[in-house]
């Protein structure tokens, strides 16, 4: 299969600056990070435990049958996630982030009417899961993509930062509404910010570039088909690479308070390492982001795991400090950070914007099926070889491949997207 290349599909003939490129891209990628920050990423994460421990004291349902439906969102981005990219390629991101926004909002509404049996639940949640799939950052980095070039790391980092933000207020703001008024207001309140917020800012301001030039246009409807891009070994080497990351931060993250208590550190400490680990998150997506507009990702990917890495290496030994758990936890959150961008960036970079929604829904899953599995991987090894220190070995070695996984990547096109002539 021959390679050849043009300018990316955002930029005219006259490539603007990256200082350019975010003075004439700020709206829609402000509507982006608002889009991402309160669709469907961050709330397994930053509300599903709050919610849970009001059900559980309310009807009396145990955590672990309320916190199964965490695992209806990787098995629905299995089953459909491809679909949803493809229809974001076809119709557009911009009618899929908004229609899918809408019905993540009406999902919370059926969530805050269920009655007491747990089946009714189960099937708001499966709602949930299917219809705000388009929520997800694979439909927004495509807008990303499009309006960005040499500032597309960054621009990346900013928009996947929302999530960051969400996870610092959310709590907050839903422990105070459900303390006042319960649950099922929680829920409506809860849902009602990408309706009131995100959803304005959406139809405002998520446009993809207009595309007058014929190169432009060419552009657009070039890059590697899906075919093609599955037959491609650094679409599965990307894939490895990616489930690795996520594999080895999402088995950690929900196990490092328990872990750290082995290890001598206090609860009370322990959530001061956690809290420092979220904020760590979001600095690790602008970092990325930035490091990636400069040097090639595996030099990224690097820089950013090597020092969790040696983290994990101090984490391992007895009698730890709380200084070292902190820097533990920074280092594993700027990995978590990461993740997203790393993939996001080269999926663009390697495989074009033809289908490119499609192809990063398709990681997208890929990295779900990691993050969404992993921490019950890691819970079983702790069961079963009475410490965490087979966790923290096994998420080192995970980093390692993933690192080795990118390097095996090889150089992408001089400039812009890489273009597939079939």
């Amino acid at each position: 299969m021959a390679f050849a290349h043009t300018p990316d599909a955002s930029i005219t003939d006259a490539a603007p600056s990256a200082v350019e490129e975010l003075k004439r891209g700020w709206r829609p990628l402000v509507a982006c990070s608002i889009g991402i920050g309160l669709g469907l990423s961050p709330i397994p994460a930053y509300t599903a435990g709050i919610f849970a421990s009001a059900l559980e004291q309310d009807i009396g349902w145990p955590r672990s049958q309320i916190l199964v439906t965490l695992t209806f969102i990787p098995v629905a981005l299995i089953s459909l996630g491809a679909i949803v990219g493809r229809l974001a390629d076809r119709i557009g991101a911009r009618k899929v982030a908004i229609c899918s926004t809408i019905g993540l909002s009406l999902s919370f509404v059926l969530l805050a009417t269920i009655s007491r049996t747990i089946g009714h639940f189960y099937a708001a949640w499966g709602c949930l899961a299917v219809v705000s799939l388009g929520t997800l950052p694979t439909t927004y980095a495509r807008v990303i993509t499009g309006w960005f070039d040499r500032a597309r790391g960054l621009a990346l980092g900013i928009a996947l930062a929302g999530t960051g933000v969400t996870g610092v207020l959310a709590p907050f703001y839903l422990n105070w509404v459900i303390g006042a008024y319960g649950w099922r207001v929680g829920y409506l309140a809860y849902g009602a910010l990408p309706l009131v917020i995100a959803l304005p800012v959406l139809i405002a301001w998520l446009k993809e570039p207009e595309r007058a030039s014929q190169a432009a246009r060419a552009s657009e409807a070039a890059g590697a088909s899906v075919r093609a891009a599955l037959h491609d070994y650094r679409f599965w080497a990307l894939a490895l690479a990616a489930l690795g990351l996520a594999a080895g931060t999402s088995g950690l993250m929900p196990n490092l308070v328990p872990l750290l208590s082995e290890h001598g550190i206090s609860k009370q400490s322990a959530t001061t390492v956690m809290a420092a680990m979220a904020i760590s998150v979001t600095g690790g997506r602008l970092l990325s982001g930035v490091l990636l507009d400069r040097l090639r990702a595996p030099f990224v990917a690097l820089i950013v795991v090597t020092p969790a890495v040696l983290a994990l290496a101090a984490l391992a030994q007895p009698g730890i400090e709380l200084t070292t758990g902190i820097a533990c936890g920074v280092t594993i959150g700027l990995v978590a950070g990461a993740e997203f961008d790393l993939v996001a960036y080269l999926i663009g970079r390697y495989f074009g914007r033809r289908h490119f929604s499609e192809l990063y829904s398709i990681q997208y899953a890929i990295f779900g099926l990691g993050a969404g599995f992993a921490p019950a991987v890691y819970g079983g090894l702790r069961d079963r070889m009475g410490s965490y220190d087979m966790t923290i070995v096994t998420s080192a070695v995970l980093f390692v491949c993933s690192i080795a996984a990118f390097f095996t990547l090889g150089r992408y096109p001089a400039h812009g997207d890489a273009i597939f002539a079939e």
